[in-house]
């Protein structure tokens, strides 16, 4: 699997155009059905006459944000797709509740955990709304890592529009009150997911989660001695077979 993907993504890399790394960012700012306000990031590629880009949400690990996500953002942009990078509740920029009193993913409670899903599906669906003459969300994927991956599975089965793949970067079966064996269950999509060397807890994670999937679980191990997002720090080449992954599909 491993020789098979970067093959595919040396070849990708020659037969693809890279877009100019000119791009056009835009500050989200969105307020969530319990009126705490969720913040994210939009990036695409600025490309004379090109409509639309497909999307591709990043959602970070437990206890970091969007700015955490290394090379990936901009070999994506490069690549010719909208990133949409978002600071989950607790998290980054989006710690302030409807009482504008800051709030820390540390002091949350499982039931805060448990609306990562709506929120990531309300940042979606506004930006859907606001930039529909840049993104694309009919043509989109999710990148999640650990509390990342989890909310990318749980808010793919509840938004109508579905992904057509997710990207999970050391997946667990439960974390934060987060289950997502259940919701898998009923995505019928192709998922690829990675784990680092070390990353015990994420192997058997992905051994756990490939019995419920209903098309393919594709898994890669990552030379990285690291788990979740912090994997494309120690791992230069993940930005690259993450993207190449994507391009099958978007």
């Amino acid at each position: 699997m491993k020789r098979i993907i970067l093959i595919l993504t040396l070849f990708l890399l020659i037969i693809n155009p890279v877009f100019s790394a000119s791009t056009v960012k835009k500050d989200i700012s969105v307020q969530s059905v319990d009126g705490f306000g969720i913040k994210a990031t939009l990036e695409y590629p600025k490309v004379k006459g090109k409509k639309d880009y497909s999307t591709v949400v990043l959602l970070h690990s437990l206890g970091y944000s969007s700015q955490w996500w290394e090379t990936l953002p901009k070999e994506l942009t490069n690549s010719g797709y909208a990133v949409l990078k978002i600071d989950l509740r607790g998290h980054g920029k989006s710690v302030y509740n409807s009482r504008l009193v800051r709030t820390s993913w540390k002091s949350m409670t499982n039931s805060a955990y448990a609306k990562y899903p709506d929120d990531v599906i309300k940042v979606v669906e506004f930006v859907k709304a606001e930039n529909s003459k840049k993104t694309f969300f009919n043509n989109w994927a999710i990148v999640g890592a650990d509390i990342g991956a989890s909310t990318a599975i749980l808010a793919a089965d509840k938004i109508a529009n579905k992904p057509k793949t997710i990207v999970l970067l050391s997946p667990v079966v439960k974390t934060r009150g987060l289950y997502v064996p259940v919701k898998l269950a009923n995505l019928n999509m192709d998922i690829f997911s990675i784990s680092g060397t070390n990353d015990v807890s994420g192997a058997e994670a992905e051994k756990y989660l490939k019995k419920f999937a209903q098309s393919t679980f594709a898994t890669y191990t990552s030379e990285a001695n690291s788990t979740g997002m912090l994997m494309l720090k120690s791992d230069n080449s993940l930005a690259k077979i993450i993207t190449s992954w994507i391009k099958e599909y978007l």
